[in-house]
């Protein structure tokens, strides 16, 4: 595999987690306008939509000008050079990979959720009695800080035996090569 074609599948991934997420924004664009209608949040929908148009533009955007330059920002990242990579991937190889990517994935969406507990948690505010407002705010956002603890818990254990994991569900049964012919043994 060429240098320049393993940049290109980057870059084609890259587009496809964009479009991915260009999708997912219009999604909440459209549900967010359905359910606002005949609210008393419908006389300021304008301002609660505005985030989600801009971030539905940004990707919209983005994804477009990224699908249509893939050859020119692979070339220009590769500055013109054919070198062949040498890559020998096994199962538990990509697997390792994926499940670290999973991991990081889990880690980007608690720890917002984390952190959001403890900020609150230790915040008082000067025209609320102290224990109203420590009950108060443990009731609320309790459920919310448990996912995302326990989510953060688990993806760091996880992180932690990947790669065991990822050599256990990627063992390949034991086979042989004549003449690039495959036999593969039942013992």
């Amino acid at each position: 595999m060429k240098k320049l074609q393993l940049v290109e599948l980057g870059i084609i991934s890259v587009v496809l987690i964009i479009g991915y997420k260009m999708i997912t924004t219009l999604f909440s664009l459209i549900t967010t306008l359905l359910f606002s209608f005949g609210t008393s949040a419908g006389e300021q929908i304008f301002v609660m939509i505005l985030p989600t148009i801009l971030f539905f533009a940004f990707y919209t955007i983005t994804f477009f000008v990224l699908g249509r330059n893939v050859n020119r920002i692979a070339r220009f990242l590769c500055r013109q050079s054919d070198d062949l990579l040498i890559i020998s991937l096994n199962k538990a190889a990509v697997l390792n990979v994926i499940i670290i990517a999973i991991c990081f994935s889990f880690f980007l969406r608690t720890v917002p959720g984390i952190i959001e507990y403890s900020i609150n948690k230790f915040i008082i505010y000067k025209d609320e009695n102290y224990e109203d407002v420590e009950l108060g705010r443990l009731m609320r956002n309790q459920t919310t800080f448990w996912n995302s603890f326990i989510g953060f818990i688990l993806a760091l254990v996880l992180l932690l035996i990947a790669k065991r994991v990822a050599n256990f569900l990627g063992k390949e049964e034991q086979a042989f090569e004549i003449n690039n012919e495959k036999i593969e043994s039942h013992l």
